[in-house]
């Protein structure tokens, strides 16, 4: 099935970054009650059992003929560093940083992709990514930092590990998916993200049955209240989300998507004020016409 139109790789990465921002707030909510672990295992089956039933209805084949054998271990080594490692970090730092400060450690995302790019793949920077990517990246430090004094040390203690954990999440699911450009500029991407997603999901199963968190997902599998935010979150993050984020790198160069879903940061102020209660600051509307701003330039 064709995706592709004007501008759709920056369409895509544009709805990428909403569709996570909501997600992440649902992250947040489950993140209160679900372990990291747990929480990235359901979200990925949930994810999966939906990629697959699209696949089926959309008639995609999950074993394509034109597809090498290069190209599978690609994607499942993508799958298990961007999905089953690089998630399970990022809800770690999410819940000991909350959406407000790990979305300024999120801001390294965008970065940390243009450095893969540029390494790897044949791609430029060219100066209005140079303008979007400065506007993206201040976005999120005007909207986001404040100095904090009076934090008692244990809490400053977890505001670290959550900033380091932030940085070496953000830096796995940029390897993830600069990756797979090659691959993904030939395949469909509705196959990348199931074969990423199968291999994600495969990974945490094996951790997850080794430990004593069977029981834990187990119990978050039963119909419960919890239910109200895991399922919206994996919804979000593991089906709608990542499809758009795989289609976005896919119709446009990583740098340009990566820096337009770096706004995903500043939506992710403006639902947190909504629905987490956060203060929504005239610094955090700065932030967000600045963050904007980048995301339209980016696109030209």
């Amino acid at each position: 099935m064709n995706f592709d139109f004007p501008n759709a790789g920056e369409v895509y990465s544009a709805l990428c970054a909403f569709l996570w921002a909501i997600a992440v707030i649902f992250y947040r909510k489950s993140g209160e009650k679900v372990t990291p672990v747990v929480l990235n295992l359901f979200k990925n089956v949930t994810g999966l059992i939906l990629l697959c039933g699209t696949m089926l209805i959309l008639s995609v084949e999950f074993f394509p003929e034109n597809q090498t054998a290069q190209d599978w271990i690609i994607l499942l080594i993508s799958g298990v560093i961007g999905i089953g490692i690089a998630d399970t970090i990022f809800f770690a730092s999410l819940n000991r940083l909350g959406a407000g400060r790990v979305a300024i450690v999120d801001c390294l995302y965008s970065p940390f992709v243009i450095l893969c790019s540029l390494a790897h793949l044949d791609e430029s920077l060219g100066p209005l990514l140079v303008v979007a990517l400065v506007l993206m990246v201040s976005a999120i430090f005007v909207g986001t930092w404040r100095p904090e004094h009076r934090d008692k040390p244990e809490d400053v203690k977890q505001i670290r590990i959550g900033i380091v954990l932030g940085i070496v999440s953000m830096a796995c699911m940029a390897v993830g998916i600069s990756m797979i450009k090659p691959v993904l500029d030939r395949s469909d991407p509705w196959w990348v993200s199931t074969v990423r997603m199968v291999s994600g999901t495969a990974f945490l199963a094996v951790i997850v049955a080794c430990t004593s968190r069977r029981r834990e997902f187990v119990k978050v599998f039963r119909p419960s209240s919890l239910w109200k935010v895991t399922i919206p979150a994996a919804v979000f993050g593991a089906y709608l989300a990542i499809f758009f984020w795989i289609a976005g790198m896919k119709y446009t160069e990583t740098t340009t998507a990566s820096i337009l879903n770096q706004s995903s940061n500043v939506f992710v102020i403006f639902l947190a004020a909504i629905f987490l209660k956060e203060r929504l600051t005239t610094r955090k509307l700065l932030a967000i016409c600045m963050g904007f701003a980048g995301g339209v330039i980016a696109t030209f």
